[in-house]
């Protein structure tokens, strides 16, 4: 019998390259993920309201909500790292620390942004609080169709500040 390779390609018989997870990220990357996330909740938001057709809107609501864990979450570690930068050390912070800290930085914020920072909290109960999930989902479809736009207001801020004081190329370590 002769030997085929192509039914080894289609077997997808490739070994399985391992990576190390990654502790550290420049400063310019989260940046580049954060305005990601923020854009792609954007769409989808706005792809929400467009569509009459309820499985597009499910689809929607479920991309806005993995998104808004991954945009909670670069934004508390540039948070923290920008408050690390002005001398103020904190490992460990909470949503509720990070937004708070977010103020302190006296940007010239819009309505929509601060709606947006007041109801990040959401993120906690969407991902804690499944007993009540259709109560966090009706909230945050109030927040896609009310202050989403937000989103990219908070990366413009943070992009700014981490451009004038040189922090791009910096980098942020998950575990201090």
């Amino acid at each position: 019998m002769k030997f085929n390779e192509d039914i080894l390609k289609e077997l997808n018989l490739e070994p399985v390259v391992e990576k190390e997870p990654v502790n550290v990220m420049q400063i310019s990357e989260m940046l580049r993920f954060f305005k990601e996330c923020a854009l792609r909740m954007i769409r989808k938001s706005q792809l929400y309201e467009e569509t009459e057709d309820v499985d597009i809107q499910i689809d929607c609501i479920d991309i806005v909500t993995a998104k808004l864990n991954d945009f909670t979450q670069v934004f508390k570690d540039l948070v923290l790292f920008m408050r690390k930068e002005e001398g103020i050390v904190k490992s460990a912070a909470s949503l509720r620390y990070c937004i708070t800290s977010f103020d302190s930085f006296e940007f010239r914020q819009t309505e929509v942004e601060k709606t947006l920072l007041q109801e990040l909290l959401i993120r906690n109960e969407i991902t804690h609080d499944y007993f009540n999930r259709e109560i966090h989902q009706q909230k945050l479809i109030w927040i896609m169709q009310h202050c989403m736009e937000g989103a990219l207001d908070v990366y413009d801020h943070i992009n700014g500040y981490c451009t004038e004081k040189n922090l791009l190329n910096r980098y942020a370590d998950k575990n201090l």
